[in-house]
């Protein structure tokens, strides 16, 4: 049993990693040229250019680990079918689950490392090389925001800013509606900008026109006045940034507070972020899910192995990312719910292959 573990274990492990090697060699000079106009028309030194594709490495890793151990759990099995080893691991009393056991433990551990390298390598690595190109080429922040509404967590407003910048921590045409214990509205702010302050914790608005409402009297008092803040206005400007691609980068516990947050501060923008970070985080079974699903297929390969077993993994690889792609925009949409968006591809490509093994068998 152990010899038995011990060679499966090792045949896949060797093919993987070769085939990962090659994967990330190939999405690496991709991506050198793909930037490699803007490398020459900013005149950006070797140097620079070998910093940024090296910290392109995480990413390109986490890319190609997946389809890498599919194709080599798919090339290892056929090659036992083609070698008739597989008929003799059958004639020695083991059945076809204890066979592909060892496969299917390296996903479980293949699934836990990639886990670990998105963590703690790659969401720091993707941080400083978005720092460096923003530098390099002279982008404006990806914070910066427009049409933004926001709900206080009390209930004591509704704020809506046209646009938020965010280097300036900024706020322009800002709106709130002030709510009372009831609901119902109380008055209502408009200024032409707003300005985050650091050390009062607070937004001050420039340029104000309030209004407020007398219930009892059913009278609406208005004036201007040049700044005014309010103690209940103290949403932190991260709450207005931009940050549908940032939470795939924010630290664990950061993200899910925030996610929090917003499902109570922004409820039309919640689809989005949290299917995102179900993303982020569902993605990282993709090494089980497809060595399960190299498991679960047929071979009956007798020539050209290595060319099938290449073609089984593209197909495998394509209806699985495709379908992921749709039921993900779904689920930003709010049709579906965001675990569903990361579920389905998974039921619906375990389900072709196990079908395709019915079919064949």
């Amino acid at each position: 049993m152990k010899l038995h573990d011990r060679y499966v274990t090792r045949s896949v492990t060797i093919v993987a990693l070769l085939t990962l090697v090659l994967c990330t060699l190939m999405l690496l000079s991709v991506d050198l040229f793909s930037n490699l106009d803007a490398y020459l028309t900013n005149e950006v030194s070797p140097f620079t250019i070998l910093s940024l594709t090296l910290l392109y490495i995480p990413q390109a890793v986490l890319f190609a680990l997946g389809p890498s151990l599919l194709f080599s759990a798919a090339y290892f099995l056929s090659q036992l079918q083609a070698n008739n080893e597989y008929i003799c691991l059958l004639g020695s009393g083991l059945s076809y689950r204890r066979i592909v056991t060892p496969i299917l433990i390296l996903g479980i551990l293949f699934s836990l490392l990639e886990f670990g390298f998105g963590e703690y390598v790659f969401i720091p690595a993707q941080r400083t090389r978005e720092i460096k190109q923003d530098e390099l080429f002279g982008l404006r922040s990806t914070y910066d925001n427009r049409n933004i509404t926001l709900r206080d967590p009390e209930g004591g407003y509704v704020v809506h800013a046209k646009q938020y910048s965010d280097d300036q921590k900024r706020l322009a045409q800002v709106l709130l509606v002030l709510l009372d214990e009831e609901g119902a509205m109380r008055g209502r702010v408009d200024a032409a900008w707003a300005y985050w302050e650091d050390d009062r914790e607070d937004w001050r608005m420039e340029r104000v026109r309030l209004q407020e409402i007398d219930r009892d009297g059913l009278v609406v008092s208005s004036r201007e006045i040049p700044e005014l803040r309010l103690d209940e206005f103290t949403l932190a400007p991260s709450y207005f940034r931009n940050l549908s691609n940032d939470i795939t980068t924010m630290e664990l516990g950061t993200a899910t507070d925030y996610l929090r947050r917003m499902e109570v501060l922004d409820p039309s923008r919640y689809p989005e972020l949290a299917t995102d970070f179900t993303k982020r985080l569902l993605d990282h079974l993709n090494p089980l899910i497809l060595l399960f699903i190299a498991c679960t297929i047929s071979y009956k390969y007798k020539k050209n192995v290595l060319l099938f077993s290449i073609i089984t993994s593209l197909s495998i690889a394509v209806i699985y990312y495709v379908v992921q792609m749709v039921t993900t925009i779904m689920a930003k949409q709010g049709v579906i719910a965001p675990i569903w968006g990361m579920v389905i591809p998974m039921i619906v490509i375990v389900c072709i292959a196990l079908s395709e093994r019915a079919v064949l068998r």
